[in-house]
């Protein structure tokens, strides 16, 4: 469980090979998902966001897939606690 001064964010890995994090909308959206059912096979990031529509996360194989071009990425999270400099990240 984390704390409630914890930040998750969570990151999707670009075409330039730089992680690029999502909104806090998206990262809020993301956690939900997965806390209302662990077992979601993916989620609609155009549901947040109506610029991120084409996109979908797998959140089995953790991966983002662009649906009107067939693109895939990595997506991962990290963890911040309030005022610590500890991050958790998580590669699946």
């Amino acid at each position: 469980m984390l704390l409630a001064s914890a930040v998750v964010v969570w990151e999707w890995l670009n075409e330039h090979g730089r992680w690029r994090p999502y909104s806090p909308a998206v990262c809020h959206h993301i956690e939900a998902v997965i806390r209302s059912d662990p077992r979601s096979g993916s989620l609609v990031l155009g549901q947040v966001d109506s610029r991120l529509s084409p996109y979908i996360i797998d959140l089995h194989s953790m991966h983002q897939f662009r649906q009107d071009t067939g693109s895939t990425c990595s997506s991962f999270f990290s963890v911040t606690l309030n005022s610590w400099s500890c991050v958790v990240h998580l590669w699946c």
